[in-house]
């Protein structure tokens, strides 16, 4: 059986269980957000089980565990009091203790292979070692280096946003998107603000398109993203606009690249994970980042790809070797 970790509000995966369900394929979901009250944890004689929908699960019940977007864990029960933060504190620890009883191998990913892939600067750094272009890069605060480096790129450098590229705000205001943004010369005279924490910064890519690749196991599908700016050149953050002008095309990856992205997956040791890359007018392909729980299913719905059938083949083949366990479900 598949076990899915997410929330209640991710379309993902309400997009990606019908496919399943078409496919005859049993999985299970559990919403953070909303099924604690359906839970109830077990440990005995070195056993753990889990009670869910009027069922008991040993972890050798789930050959793969697709790791999608679990939230915070919300009941009732976990309100501010300190013993509302004990109780939830006690749940988070049984449940991790059941999920630890998973191997790492049969996640997609686990959760700390994920923590180690989601870092900027350690992604550039892995990639250039393994012979990808990428762009030139400065993280500072100092204003100084900054007009040094926009100086070395004839004014032509992008910033962006290192972690989040979100700024949650009180519900009575307007969430903030943070796109990635050309550096303007007169954007130079007044740098106060940027002591307040160190930004990254790169060179500015003459891009001919944007690639998006998605990795499951063995599968890739590479697409191709067109959109233009005003002055008719590849726009700058192509997920501007809702992306709702972008032109999607399945694209053929040099075996070169597909073999840098293997290896920088199986280094972050991913089962999953989608890749950014752009290719500029000379043909050259350059290294964003990697995205170890990336958005895929809008190339489905919307570029007319059918990434699904990856999941489909993945979760339909074990995954890992049996470790002999001898748990029986609890009845």
């Amino acid at each position: 059986m598949l076990l899915i970790l997410t929330n209640s509000q991710d379309a993902t995966v309400d997009y990606l269980a019908s496919i399943l369900e078409r496919h005859g394929m049993e999985y299970l979901r559990f919403d953070t957000d909303k099924s604690i009250s359906k839970t109830e944890l077990c440990y005995e004689e070195g056993g753990s089980y889990l009670f869910f929908e009027q069922r008991w699960y040993c972890p050798g019940d789930f050959k793969n565990v697709w790791y999608r977007r679990p939230e915070r864990l919300k009941n009732g029960r976990f309100d501010d009091s300190p013993e509302g933060n004990f109780i939830l504190g006690e749940w988070s620890e049984a449940l991790e203790g059941f999920f630890a009883h998973i191997p790492t191998t049969s996640w997609m990913n686990h959760p700390s292979h994920n923590v180690l892939a989601s870092h900027k600067l350690d992604q550039l750094s892995m990639a250039k070692s393994l012979g990808f272009m990428i762009p030139a890069t400065l993280v500072t605060q100092d204003a100084s280096r900054l007009r040094e480096f926009y100086a070395s790129h004839n004014g032509m450098i992008i910033v962006k946003p290192m972690a989040r590229g979100y700024v949650e705000r009180p519900e009575d205001q307007t969430d903030t998107l943070i796109y990635t943004n050309r550096v303007l010369e007169d954007e130079l005279d007044n740098l106060n603000d940027l002591q307040a924490c160190p930004t990254l910064f790169q060179e500015y890519i003459d891009k001919h398109c944007d690639v998006r690749i998605t990795v499951v196991d063995s599968c890739l599908c590479a697409v191709e993203l067109l959109a233009t700016d005003r002055d008719g050149t590849q726009r700058c953050d192509i997920r501007r606009n809702n992306m709702e002008d972008v032109a999607y095309r399945c694209i053929d990856l040099p075996e070169d690249v597909k073999f840098k992205i293997l290896k920088i997956v199986e280094h972050y040791k991913l089962r999953f994970a989608t890749i950014d890359m752009v290719i500029d007018t000379a043909g050259r392909w350059y290294f964003l980042e990697i995205n170890p729980n990336g958005q895929w299913a809008w190339l489905d719905i919307t570029g007319g790809m059918d990434i699904a059938s990856y999941f489909v083949k993945s979760f339909s083949e074990s995954k890992r070797e049996s470790d002999g366990s001898t748990l029986t479900m609890k009845g």
